[in-house]
């Protein structure tokens, strides 16, 4: 019995990308059960406690919320639907009270070696695991499970050894998170071989500084990246210009760098480079962008050129704004503009003239989600984007903690434009109960009268 689990098991590490093995897994377990319920006195053929009737529904299940979750339009968006969405959560309370049960004997095999595993479609596919622990116990930890990533901590002088076992070829993602390693863990990381098979990989604050991207944009073997994350690692205006040059990240579609020291030169030319045709994301959350020198860029028509725009936390202005959303060295191309998500949160320094800015801007009508949490706007900012001409597209609009009362807020629920939204995020504690009432009537899809939303 334990050898055709075994097997089992081997198929689905040799095919983790594929649910046919573990329903097929699944489906053994189910007839198992069946089998022993029916002749409980065989001997020899009971099932290890970890391998049971429960473990084959929980991959059935994890396997259904995973697709559940990843239904999304030929636009990228996730598809909402009432009935599927209450499916979802029957399955997830389902989930949580299997694992309530079952966790202590479905994670033993990791005792001692990894913790924090977390489970994906009926496996644990991810773990923490300190790089000395890694050394000693990798075939043990890449037998347990399929395993696709990894959160490696304490990597210190262990590092350049854990980065040459093979069995890292298997991962998928390999997150390295605060070990403040600098250069050498850039340049290890680099030269590994062994990670040509990456397509997310995490190296957030790591002190890497401009001589450590070195090491990553001259690297083919990270090639494959589709999800890089550098942020809080020290980067300036040279890192920038180095990861936009370089010709290894063709394949790159979210790219995530808040925290850096990127100024708007840096920020520009990552936005605008034609090395990552594929970017459907670029993070520059709290990157210096909104200084003096943006007013000296003579074209951003970069930052539009991105679907999903991350800018918050970036001391920006209204005439800041104006400089990114309006300079071009040339007329637009229509077809150029792809921004589609525009965040703008915990720029405080925005305020009304800022809404001014966004509500003239002829380049923003395929908008469908704006973030403004936290950017000063009074009741003047809310009508002026209620009345905006080129946000109709906007179906997700977040003012979360701004000074809007009823006269903004009746400006919204009057506007002539904004006809396409559905989802609000709104601060509701300067608004009278008959506002409130009124907002909720007006937008039922959304929970923002009801707490915040994650978007």
């Amino acid at each position: 019995m334990q050898t055709e689990v075994a097997a089992f098991l081997q198929r689905i590490r040799a095919h983790p990308d594929d649910d046919a093995p573990r329903l097929i897994f699944a489906d053994w377990l189910e007839e198992q059960f069946a089998a022993q319920l029916h002749s409980r006195n065989r001997t020899g053929t009971s099932l290890a406690v970890e391998w049971s009737e429960a473990r084959g529904r929980f991959i059935r299940i994890q396997i259904a919320l995973a697709q559940l979750k990843d239904e999304r339009t030929s636009e990228g968006e996730l598809v909402r639907r009432p009935e599927r969405e209450d499916m979802q959560k029957e399955l997830m309370r389902e989930e949580q009270k299997l694992l309530n049960a079952h966790h202590a004997e479905w994670r033993a095999s990791f005792e001692g070696i990894a913790t924090g595993e977390i489970f994906h479609r009926g496996f644990v596919e991810e773990v923490n695991v300190t790089a000395r622990n890694f050394l000693r116990h990798a075939d043990e930890l890449f037998a347990a499970g399929p395993l696709r990533h990894i959160h490696l901590f304490e990597p210190g002088g262990s590092l350049p050894g854990v980065l040459q076992i093979d069995l890292l070829s298997r991962l998928s993602a390999l997150t390295i998170h605060a070990s403040h390693a600098g250069e050498p863990l850039a340049r290890a990381v680099a030269r590994s071989e062994h990670l040509a098979g990456l397509k997310n990989l995490r190296l957030s604050r790591n002190r890497f500084g401009d001589d450590g991207i070195q090491h990553l944009v001259t690297s083919p073997i990270l090639a494959k990246l589709e999800d890089l994350d550098l942020g809080d690692n020290e980067l300036s205006e040279t890192s920038a210009q180095m990861l936009a040059a370089s010709p290894h990240f063709s394949a790159i579609r979210r790219l995530e760098l808040q925290n850096n020291r990127l100024g708007p030169v840096g920020a520009e030319a990552i936005a605008a480079s034609e090395r990552f045709p594929q970017l459907q994301r670029l993070g520059l959350a709290h990157n210096e962008i909104g200084t003096a020198r943006l007013h000296t860029l003579s074209r951003t028509q970069g930052f539009l050129r991105v679907p999903v725009l991350d800018l918050s936390d970036n001391e920006l202005r209204a005439a800041g704004l104006q400089v990114i959303l309006n300079r071009f060295s040339g007329p637009a191309d229509p077809s150029a503009i792809r921004l589609r998500d525009l965040d703008l949160s915990r720029n405080s320094t925005l305020g009304n003239d800022g809404m001014r800015v966004l509500a003239a801007c002829p380049h923003l009508n395929s908008l469908q989600v704006l973030r403004l949490g936290d950017c000063g706007i009074g009741d003047e900012g809310l009508r002026v984007l209620a009345q905006s001409p080129h946000l109709n597209s906007v179906v997700k609009l977040d003012l979360s903690n701004n000074p809007i009362g009823n006269v903004g807020c009746n400006a919204l629920l009057d506007r002539s434009h904004l006809r396409e939204l559905r989802f609000l995020i709104l601060s509701t504690s300067m608004l009278s109960l008959g506002t409130k009432q009124k907002l909720a009537d007006t937008f039922p899809a959304s929970d923002a009268f009801r707490g915040e939303r994650d978007w």
